[in-house]
């Protein structure tokens, strides 16, 4: 290959990486925001770890946990023309021990108002489970750009673009049982932003979607405390045998 192709190649090759690297992306992500007790108790507190990697680490009990996760998305990366979030597509995936929580299952959308200059305004044009009932697949959450107000008067035209931006939540059983793991997952299926003259864009839109894994494990001093027991049970038994 001689040197012009090979140049031409590279510069094919970095254009078409920097395009994919511009392109508009919607990141969803799921985020354990309370952790409630049969009785729907707030026991928070008992949540031994929740790094930022999305693992959740929880003390055992004798009763499943109820967990609130809650959903917010981020977008970035628009590109020249594009304005702003137009709509999502995603899956939600309960893997493990994780199921729905007969208490509040499905999904709760936020129902919040969007102020505006003028009367209220709904904050979502879309934003539920529109596959089967109850199945989390084919979830979508939207805004129709169509009746936004003037840039500067309606908040709806910058969503997620400085700071993640909350749109539902979910109610979730895990046993308490020491050992349990289970997960939840995102998996994004398209998306759009609006466009200078109020349309939807799909192209050039990336939607990706974070996930949570749980475990039901021993709190750190309870862990060193039953170390410590089993290392003297065994400095007994010893003696005794002798």
């Amino acid at each position: 290959m001689g040197v012009f192709a090979m140049k031409w190649l590279a510069f094919v090759s970095i254009a078409l990486w920097t395009g994919a690297a511009q392109a508009a992306v919607i990141h969803i992500k799921p985020t354990l925001a309370v952790v409630f007790d049969s009785q729907f108790n707030d026991v928070t507190e008992t949540v031994v770890d929740i790094n930022e990697n999305g693992k959740a680490r929880l003390r055992p009990s004798t009763a499943p946990y109820i967990m609130q996760v809650d959903f917010t998305f981020t977008i970035s990366d628009l590109q020249e023309g594009q304005l702003g979030f137009g709509n999502a597509a995603f899956n939600i995936y309960l893997n493990g021990s994780v199921i729905q929580s007969p208490i509040a299952p499905g999904w709760n959308p936020d129902l919040s108002c969007c102020n505006g200059p003028g009367p209220m305004k709904p904050t979502w044009a879309d934003n539920g489970d529109y596959g089967t009932p109850g199945d989390l697949k084919n979830m979508v959450v939207g805004i129709d750009p169509n009746y936004f107000e003037p840039v500067g008067n309606d908040p709806r035209r910058e969503y997620g673009q400085h700071g993640a931006k909350f749109f539902g939540n979910l109610f979730l059983d895990i046993p308490g049982t020491r050992g349990t793991i289970g997960s939840l997952s995102i998996e994004g299926d398209g998306g759009s932003v609006y466009d200078a003259n109020n349309k939807l864009v799909a192209d050039g839109v990336t939607v990706t979607g974070g996930s949570i894994d749980f475990r039901v494990v021993p709190e750190p001093r309870s862990a060193i405390l039953l170390g410590l027991g089993g290392m003297l049970l065994a400095v007994v038994g010893r003696r005794f045998q002798r």
